[in-house]
């Protein structure tokens, strides 16, 4: 007889889900599905809104990944104000932007994954988790912590609180960073570079004991999306989107977030209420695709930093082409975390870090926009946007503009 084994709720997640496995009269997986069980409706309730709120309702989206939100829906304002934001502004973002990116895959590598990494799959489950991390492994512990920590108060330092800040505006942010702020970033860095050593030491080592799950767990041949530069580096946000094939072919380069609705369709499941999104021309399912950590890091030639490039070259010696295996998300998002601390050190040595002009102002100079940026990691291997869209339009406003902002 079949049998349905049902996996409600899955705890090693950044969210909500459960997992449904449908076995034949052999006991051999037959099916399977991971159902996202959250009904969100930030479509219908941001309705009505002036676009100027945007920023702060679509960071609700996630208490995760708030940053990616605000800024996604920040840019699509800048849109509709035809704006282009200062220098320090658009650096301070991107400071926040990695900060988030460092802090979030900390805790999906070391607070969700390397429990069952480093104390076995097989460990008790009551100690299987951060505190069992930190008394087997103390370092890597409290640097799994410590780098999350990290992230964090950089985010704090700079929006004034860690979760759903609402620093960031349209037209830029609202306050300067301050030269005691600076440098108290400044003086993480040692202790974050430490940290990211002694995980990716960590994560290789394990690596090498997991060869057969590395085989077999979602190891599969897909296309792929992300962020990029035009010099063909890494980027979580601004650049526009590549979408490449298996084998690592590009299939569409240069995709604008006013061009994103046009070639990316929603497709709808009737086991979850999140959307299957795919690239239009070639139809769902066969133009689904995977994001994240790893699709980013298939896509890009370069990371744009020293020490992650060095990183990315060992890297892309996993596979000839595409890296498919969805274990080496892992790696993947160290490598990422890596060129986020390298980056942060490196904005905070622009010349120009410092200055007051942070904001730029304007009205409604247009009826529509659109803005995108990364969002941390792709959960294993649902196909779904962490690209993040803001999307809005209306009719010519008044001012202060009418409330028929709809996204």
């Amino acid at each position: 007889m079949s049998q349905t084994i049902t996996i409600d709720p899955v705890t090693r997640l950044e969210g909500h889900g459960k997992i449904t496995i449908q076995l034949n009269g052999q006991g051999e997986v037959e099916d399977a599905h991971f159902h996202v069980t959250q009904v969100r409706g930030f479509e219908r309730f941001s309705q009505g809104r002036p676009f100027y709120e945007m920023p702060s309702l679509m960071a609700r989206i996630c208490g995760i990944c708030p940053v990616s939100h605000l800024i996604a829906s920040a840019k699509a304002c800048e849109a509709i104000m035809s704006v282009r934001i200062p220098h320090t502004a658009s650096q301070l973002r991107r400071m926040l932007n990695l900060a988030q990116m460092v802090q979030s895959h900390a805790l999906s590598f070391f607070h969700l994954s390397s429990p069952d990494l480093l104390l076995g799959m097989e460990s008790d489950p009551k100690l299987r988790n951060i505190f069992g991390v930190l008394a087997a492994k103390p370092e890597l512990g409290r640097a799994g912590i410590g780098l999350r920590r990290f992230g964090q108060h950089i985010i704090e330092l700079l929006g004034s609180k860690r979760i759903h800040t609402g620093w960031v505006v349209p037209g830029g942010v609202t306050e300067p960073l301050s030269s005691d702020h600076r440098d108290e970033i400044l003086a993480m860095l040692p202790e974050a570079y430490t940290n990211i050593a002694l995980a990716l030491g960590a994560y290789k080592q394990i690596a090498s004991s997991f060869k057969q799950e590395i085989e077999v767990f979602a190891n599969f041949p897909s296309n792929y999306l992300g962020l990029i530069n035009e010099d063909e580096s890494f980027e979580i946000t601004d650049g526009d989107l590549r979408l490449v094939d298996p084998k690592g072919a590009i299939i569409e380069d240069g995709i604008t977030a006013n061009r994103f609705t046009q070639v990316i369709g929603e497709a709808v499941e009737n086991y979850s209420y999140t959307k299957f999104v795919y690239y239009k021309p070639l139809g769902y399912p066969a133009g689904s695709y995977r994001v994240g950590p790893l699709a980013r890091l298939n896509i890009v030639k370069s990371m744009g930093t020293p020490r992650a490039e060095k990183e990315l070259a060992e890297f892309k010696q996993l596979a000839n082409g595409p890296v498919e295996s969805s274990f080496y998300y892992h790696h993947a998002r160290l490598v990422e975390a890596l060129h986020g601390i390298e980056k942060i050190e490196h904005i905070l040595a622009d010349p120009r870090i410092l200055s007051k002009h942070v904001r730029a102002t304007a009205g409604v100079n247009r009826l529509e926009g659109a803005g995108q940026i990364e969002a941390r990691a792709a959960r294993s291997i649902t196909t779904t946007k962490w690209t993040r869209m803001a999307r809005w339009s209306g009719p010519t406003w008044s001012s202060p503009p009418a409330t028929t902002t709809t996204p």
